[in-house]
């Protein structure tokens, strides 16, 4: 999994030119605009091709073109939910994908079986809802009080002579006493040692 400074790099410099990226990141961000630019053109390409693809294109191991793979996704839209969002992506490039076969093909039922099908799967029947009143939502008013009655509690007149009692009774008992320790020094260790 990338770090997340990797990820908001990424996020902030995926198409900026060299000079505005952090030397540390500049190839993890070429590799990572490649595979992204890559895998976004042709997203029904598996890991395997976009490994593949990464590593004749850069040299790099199987493990970092994976490492790769993995911010390319999380850039791509599966930030809290990795397989939904991803296949959501994709069922959607495969929609795409569909549409212009059937358009090549001058097949009208075709494209439109494409359009309905990613206009239904994104939804798109169902109403935007109207965004929440917040400004019209009241604030509770609360009183701060002592009175325990408000709590639906018997109020009690001798409350502060039984707290009374009970600290005598309780507090009485309690005995606090010193134990003996001895006192210990952490010898030096590299010292000792003799590493440095």
């Amino acid at each position: 999994m990338p770090s997340s400074t990797t990820l908001e790099v990424c996020r902030k410099h995926l198409y900026s030119e060299g000079d505005k990226i952090p030397i540390m990141f500049r190839e993890r961000i070429k590799r990572i605009r490649v595979g992204y630019s890559f895998w976004y053109e042709f997203p029904t390409n598996s890991e395997m091709e976009i490994r593949d693809h990464l590593m004749n294109e850069f040299g790099i191991s199987k493990t970092m073109a994976y490492e790769d793979i993995q911010a390319i996704k999380i850039l791509l839209g599966d930030l809290q939910n990795p397989g939904k969002e991803w296949i959501r992506f994709q069922t959607n490039a495969m929609f795409d994908a569909a549409y212009k076969m059937a358009e090549k093909k001058e097949d009208a039922k075709g494209m439109a079986i494409a359009a309905a099908n990613k206009a239904k799967y994104n939804m798109l029947n169902i109403p935007d809802h109207d965004p929440l009143p917040f400004d019209q939502i009241a604030i509770q008013q609360f009183e701060p009080t002592d009175d325990p009655s408000s709590l639906g509690l018997k109020k009690d007149p001798d409350l502060r002579e039984k707290k009374r009692r009970m600290l005598e009774k309780y507090h009485s008992d309690i005995e606090i006493t010193d134990v003996p320790f001895d006192e210990m020094t952490q010898p030096n260790v590299r010292e000792e040692e003799g590493l440095f």
